[in-house]
C-alpha cells in the first residue's frame, strides 16, 4: 500500500522575490531571442539555472533540517543553527548569483545597443555639464586615494552593518534588511537590462585631461581588481549609491551611533562614483531615488508575508504486509 506525508517548503520573502528574478530573466531570454531568431545561449543561463537549484535545495533541506524533537547525538539537532546561519546570510550569494546571470552581453537582452549617449544628454539637460569631467579640477592625489578607499570600503559596509544587526538587534531587522538588498538589486538589475550604458570612464575618455593617480598602490590593485570582477554594463542606476544609502537607512534604524560613524565613508563613496568615473551623475541620482521606496517596501513586505509555506506531498515506501499477517486477517 502507498501513503503520503507532507513536508512544508517554506520559502523567505528575499528567496521569493530573487527566484522571481531568476524565472523572469530566463523568461526574457527565451522570449527575445525566439523574436530574433536566436536560440538561448548555454552560457545565458549558466548561473540562472543553477541559482534556482540552489536555492530551491537550500530551502528543501532546510524544510526536512526543521523543527523535530531534539535527541542526544541527533545529527540533525546538531547541524540545525548551522543550517539557519547559513539559511539567514544566503540572500548575499543570491544577489551576486543575480549580478553574475548578466555577465557578457545578456544586459543587451531587451535594448540592444549602449545608452550612454541619452544619459549624457540627460545630465547635460537637467544639471548642465558632465560630472565626472567638472570635478577634474578637483582631483589631487591624496584625495584620489581618499575617494578609491570610499569607493572600495562599500564591499564592507555592507557586512558591517548587516552583523551589528545579526548580533544586537531582534531576528526580523536582520530579514528587513536583507530583503531589502534583494528587493533594490531586483530593480537595480532591471534597470541594467533596460538600459544598458558602459559609463563615462569610457565614452568620455578622450575628454580627461587629469589622471587619477595617488601614491597607495593598493588601491590601485583594488581598482583593476573591481573592474575586472564587474559586468560590462552596470551603470543607470548607481548601486553602489542605492544600496550604501540603503545600507545607510538600515544603519539609522538600527543604531543611530553606527549611522554617523559610517556617514563620511558613505558620503564619500557617493562623490566617488562621480570622481572616479564610474557613473554619469543621473544615474547616482536614480540609486538615491531608489533606495527609500525598496526601504520601505522591503519592511512593509516582511511584516505582511515574511514566509510563504508551499506543501509537498512525498510518497511514502510502499510498506507489504507479512504472509503470516495476511493469513491471520483471512481466518
Amino acid at each position: 500500500m502507498h501513503s503520503n506525508r507532507e513536508r512544508t517548503l517554506t520559502l523567505r520573502l528575499e528567496d521569493l522575490v530573487a527566484l522571481l528574478f531568476f524565472l523572469l530573466f530566463l523568461a526574457m531570454q527565451v522570449v527575445f531571442n525566439e523574436a530574433r531568431g536566436l536560440p538561448v545561449s548555454p552560457s545565458g543561463v549558466m548561473v540562472v539555472i543553477p541559482a534556482v537549484a540552489l536555492l530551491l535545495a537550500k530551502e528543501l533541506a532546510h524544510s526536512f533540517m526543521g523543527p523535530g524533537q531534539p535527541s542526544t547525538g541527533d545529527l540533525r539537532t546538531f547541524l540545525r543553527p548551522y543550517a539557519e546561519i547559513v539559511r539567514d546570510w544566503s540572500p548575499f550569494l543570491l544577489i551576486l548569483m543575480m549580478y553574475y546571470s548578466l555577465w557578457g552581453n545578456a544586459t543587451h537582452l531587451v535594448v540592444t545597443h549602449d545608452r550612454d549617449a541619452a544619459l549624457m544628454a540627460l545630465d547635460q539637460k537637467i544639471f548642465g555639464f558632465q560630472a565626472s569631467l567638472a570635478l577634474q579640477r578637483f582631483i589631487t592625489p591624496p584625495l584620489t586615494a581618499w575617494m578609491e578607499f570610499a569607493y572600495t570600503f562599500h564591499l564592507f559596509n555592507i557586512p558591517v552593518v548587516a552583523c551589528f544587526i545579526y548580533l544586537r538587534r531582534p531576528r526580523v531587522r536582520f530579514r528587513e534588511m536583507m530583503c531589502g538588498m534583494v528587493v533594490i538589486s531586483f530593480f537595480g538589475m532591471l534597470g541594467y537590462l533596460l538600459v544598458p550604458a558602459i559609463g563615462p570612464q569610457y565614452t568620455l575618455r578622450s575628454q580627461f585631461t587629469v589622471p587619477l593617480s595617488q601614491p597607495l598602490a593598493a588601491f590601485n590593485r583594488q581598482m583593476e581588481f573591481m573592474d575586472f570582477a564587474r559586468i560590462q554594463r552596470d551603470v543607470f542606476p548607481s548601486l553602489h549609491v542605492g544600496i550604501s544609502f540603503l545600507v545607510w537607512l538600515y544603519a539609522w534604524r538600527n543604531s543611530r551611533r553606527l549611522f554617523w560613524i559610517l556617514s563620511p565613508l558613505i558620503l564619500s563613496l557617493w562623490i566617488s562614483t562621480v570622481y572616479l568615473r564610474q557613473h554619469y551623475l543621473i544615474d547616482c541620482v536614480a540609486g538615491f531615488v531608489l533606495a527609500p521606496p525598496c526601504f520601505l517596501l522591503a519592511n512593509w513586505l516582511v511584516g505582511r508575508v515574511g514566509e510563504v509555506p508551499v506543501a509537498l506531498k512525498l510518497p511514502r515506501r510502499r510498506t507489504l504486509r507479512h504472509p503470516s499477517a495476511r493469513v491471520a486477517n483471512s481466518s
